[in-house]
């Protein structure tokens, strides 16, 4: 009879240790990794990068929006494409030091600016030797229209004319400003201007 009663108690305890295993199975929690919060950017309606909702549909050549938005993320940081001399923490020595002498230097306003003509760069300089206008006048830029920055970027913040020329002015954050220039449908040059470095405050 203890041989029968341990033959029957075996499959009992077997049966009794599945359930429960089974239970653990459903009832254990959600392991899976969640997902990060969705973090949504801040708009800003005078940034070139988020431009406004009546600017126009974009039909421009793609290597002309490309350009665009790259210039746009260069003038955030003070520069243009092909130059490692910001606005705002370069001095016009350190240009020299790997570029050699400008070609030409011109007095404007009581700012000096120093033209490099084979780099296509023209800097303004203020009296504390601090470059506040970086200008680019390369021949790529020089085949984009006002019309395709438009459909990029949207309106300007601001529009100004000189000597027959039209200027274009993207405030691209607080400190920079982004300028398209030209007399005729296409631009001439860009320039990223540092109000703040145009008023001379290195000056002694």
């Amino acid at each position: 009879m203890k041989r029968i009663a341990k033959i029957y108690f075996i499959p009992c305890l077997l049966a009794l240790l599945v359930g429960c295993s089974n239970d653990q199975e459903t009832e254990a929690p959600n392991t899976s990794p969640k997902q990060p919060p969705t973090i949504n950017e801040p708009t800003n309606p005078t940034n070139p990068s988020n431009p406004p909702s009546n600017s126009q549909p974009n039909n421009n050549n793609p290597k002309h929006t490309t350009l665009i938005q790259e210039i746009v993320s260069l003038a955030k940081v003070g520069t243009v494409k092909n130059c490692s001399f910001p606005a705002s923490t370069t001095v016009i020595d350190e240009v020299k030091l790997y570029w050699g002498e400008p070609d030409q230097e011109d007095f404007v306003a009581g700012n000096r600016y120093f033209t490099f003509s084979s780099h296509g760069i023209v800097f303004g300089v203020n009296k504390g030797e601090q470059i506040f206008d970086v200008r680019s006048y390369s021949k790529e830029i020089q085949q984009i229209t006002f019309d395709e920055v438009e459909k990029v970027l949207g309106k300007p913040n601001n529009v100004r004319s000189n000597s027959g020329d039209k200027i274009w002015v993207y405030n691209v954050n607080e400190k920079f400003q982004l300028k398209f220039v030209g007399s005729k449908s296409t631009i001439d040059h860009i320039s990223v201007f540092y109000p703040a470095g145009a008023k001379n405050q290195m000056a002694g």
